[in-house]
């Protein structure tokens, strides 16, 4: 939600890292710096979620210091390499070189050390369309060659694209979930489950259901979701009262 106290409580609850989605809701640029900044002040990473592939977004995004971006609409090893390419310096990519930004502390951090911060963060690809499934492995591959460091499962959207209409568990949607999962294996990547539930045992139930399939690093819990549940079963539980 476009709100910085949301994440910053995320952080103080204990999480490692917070997505701040700026591809669905309201959040724009100084939003999401925003909220990068409530998160990283209270000692977890922030992961920006950006609208698109488009390379000025996804360096603007890192020059705000956040330690990694998520690219959605990842659909072929091309696209991979391209959205991966965006978030590195040459020689290795074509992001744009500034050391005046508030990721390098505005000027101060010097330029080795810069580099050295930047060749660290994590680039995130979305999988969540047939097209990315049907050649996963060439994609893989080409994303983790291109200094890629992870793909990400997208099950909501992945459900829809395969006509399954959201049901995020159907078996055909696990399968090519599970198949991405051996792909960035393969390739040396890590593999990040999105969880959708909306309370503390069902997202535990997740989260080890896909840590059992091998992704190393999972998300749980969202925040609209979570307040919307919390609101209306609360308020079910007090309607039986009258």
């Amino acid at each position: 939600m476009n709100s910085p106290e949301t994440g910053e409580l995320a952080a103080a609850a204990g999480f490692d890292f917070v997505v701040v989605d700026m591809e669905h809701g309201t959040l724009d640029l100084r939003d999401a710096a925003h909220a990068v900044r409530a998160v990283q002040g209270r000692g977890a990473d922030a992961i920006v979620r950006v609208p698109s592939a488009d390379p000025t977004t996804i360096a603007r995004v890192l020059d705000l210091g956040t330690r990694g971006v998520l690219v959605p609409g990842i659909r072929s090893a091309q696209a991979a390499a391209r959205a991966a390419a965006a978030a590195h310096y040459a020689p290795r990519g074509e992001r744009g070189a500034c050391p005046c930004v508030p990721g390098f502390d505005h000027g101060l951090l010097p330029w080795d050390e810069a580099q050295r911060h930047a060749d660290s963060i994590h680039v995130w690809l979305l999988i969540e369309h047939p097209a990315a499934i049907a050649d996963i492995e060439n994609l893989a591959v080409a994303s983790a060659a291109a200094g890629a460091t992870a793909l990400v499962l997208g099950p909501f959207d992945l459900a829809v694209a395969m006509g399954h209409g959201g049901d995020h568990r159907h078996p055909e949607v696990r399968a090519a979930l599970e198949q991405t999962i051996g792909a960035a294996r393969s390739a040396g990547l890590d593999c990040v489950a999105v969880t959708l539930e909306d309370h503390a045992q069902a997202s535990a139930a997740a989260v080890a259901s896909w840590r059992a399939a091998g992704c190393r690093i999972t998300t749980a819990l969202l925040d609209r979701y979570a307040l919307g549940h919390a609101y209306r079963t609360t308020l079910q539980e007090i309607s039986r009262l009258v």
